[in-house]
């Protein structure tokens, strides 16, 4: 590892701590608020606010029966166990709490009859959130989800709101107790979801929205715990509470707009990492892609018997040699080449025996050529060699020895010697007349002429004045 990574993780190192550092501080910033209203305010300092109450109360059990909608339809997509506890805490606040604001005139004749079903409530949610975190990594078919176990949980609250609201109108006893022993429990039951969390090495983007306002919701029940009704720590109370059901709210709702998960919702460093993943595979697809077309191209200009340049590569290439030749001034050979009666090699020993002998002949002419020199299969048996920089001499001399070598070499099949010859017809490059087609076209006419004298034997293009 050099020494600029070694910068760079240490960097990074520190910038993860302070993230750290900045949520922890965030998840933990009610409890300034809380010491200091319990400290700094008189306790008989309070705000009485029926009207704004009854409005804040009927506002949060909106959101609270919209996002138990929201919630069901990622469950319904998904399958994910966890998502119907959520439904089911979503819900059961909103039922329970529903009467802590539609009773609040009654207040002041019974103060219990309002004031039970704020802790009742965080009581269901925090035990439902509880179990949905226990759930976490659950899963069933979507279509396998029904909502018979959602008309049961809420003939529960309904049976729950109905029992507070017997207890608080029957009884003239002093219940804090009960309000504190609600309180206290909600308030273990919500760091027991951030605790199982940690414990279980639970990340993403939505479980961290989802620990945060289970610290906050577990502060709002400390918060509640010391406060009297109408003071300003109730109010705070309320405040904190409210906070951490809208963030949790916010990853609700880009859950049900993006994937529906709970799981798979991403952060920007999430989505981020993704980015670099994604490009690192397109970079790999592309160089795959790269490697196809290369393959292909190689397919395209390479003969599938012998792997030797088939005829339209060796024309193309056999053009970029005129270039050269013309650009360098220099000599250009070229010399077709065919097998004297392979017919009969066929028709004696089958077809399989004629492609060995053509893969054997392009062996034995590489071991003759130069590296610069080209051969290409232009027909069945038919052969073209291309001599760059190579006069008409050298090139007979090539043309003989390869003739010579294939005659002396011949080919098993099946524990029979198959003895091959080829006939060769030769010529020189003649610039300002010759292209490619009338230059081959010449080399051909040559093979026929050596065909017509003999076979096995070497045909050359003879200028005026040359003896034969």
């Amino acid at each position: 590892m050099n020494q600029d990574q070694i910068k760079h993780n240490a960097v990074k190192l520190v910038a993860s701590g302070y993230i750290r550092l900045l949520l922890t501080t965030l998840a933990l910033l009610p409890i300034l608020l809380i010491l200091y209203i319990d400290s700094e305010i008189a306790p008989d300092d309070v705000f009485i606010a029926h009207t704004f109450h009854v409005i804040a109360i009927t506002m949060a059990v909106l959101v609270s029966a919209f996002l138990s909608y929201i919630t069901w339809r990622c469950y319904v997509a998904t399958g994910e166990v966890l998502l119907k506890w959520l439904v089911f805490g979503f819900w059961g606040f909103t039922i329970v709490y529903a009467p802590h604001g539609f009773l609040t005139h009654h207040g002041a004749d019974n103060v219990w009859l309002f004031v039970l079903f704020g802790p009742a409530s965080r009581l269901v949610l925090s035990f439902c959130f509880l179990v949905a975190m226990l759930k976490f990594g659950e899963m069933i078919k979507p279509e396998q989800t029904t909502s018979k176990g959602l008309w049961v949980a809420t003939a529960i609250f309904v049976v729950i709101s109905v029992a507070i609201y017997w207890v608080a109108k029957s009884t003239s006893l002093d219940l804090n107790w009960w309000l504190l022993l609600a309180e206290y429990v909600s308030l273990s039951m919500f760091i027991g979801s951030v605790l199982w969390m940690l414990v279980q090495r639970i990340r993403g983007y939505i479980p961290l929205l989802y620990s945060i306002a289970m610290v906050w919701f577990a502060l709002s029940c400390w918060s509640f715990s010391i406060a009297t009704v109408w003071d300003h720590q109730w109010w705070l109370a309320h405040i904190i509470f409210a906070a951490g059901f809208l963030l949790l709210s916010y990853g609700v709702v880009q859950a049900f707009l993006t994937t529906g998960s709970f799981k798979t919702i991403y952060s920007q460093s999430d989505l981020f990492k993704q980015i670099i993943q994604e490009k690192k595979k397109t970079e790999r697809a592309l160089q795959e892609l790269q490697q196809v077309n290369q393959k292909l191209e190689q397919l395209a200009a390479t003969d599938s018997l012998t792997g030797i340049a088939n005829r339209r590569e060796f024309m193309n290439r056999a053009e970029e040699e005129i270039s050269r030749a013309n650009r360098n001034g220099t000599d250009l050979s070229m010399m077709v080449i065919d097998f004297d009666q392979f017919k009969n090699v066929n028709d004696e020993y089958g077809h399989q025996a004629g492609d060995k002998v053509l893969k054997e002949f392009v062996r034995l002419s590489k071991e003759i050529m130069r590296p610069s020199d080209l051969l290409g299969r232009i027909g069945g048996e038919e052969f073209a060699l291309l001599l760059p920089e190579t006069e008409l001499s050298s090139s007979i001399k090539v043309a003989e020895r390869l003739r010579e070598y294939i005659e002396d070499s011949p080919v098993t099949y099946n524990n029979q010697t198959i003895n091959l010859t080829i006939s060769i017809g030769l010529a020189q490059y003649q610039p300002k007349v010759d292209t490619v087609k009338k230059w081959l076209h010449r080399a051909d006419q040559l093979l026929y002429q050596a065909k017509d004298k003999g076979r096995n034997r070497v045909e050359v293009e003879r200028s005026e004045g040359d003896g034969e």
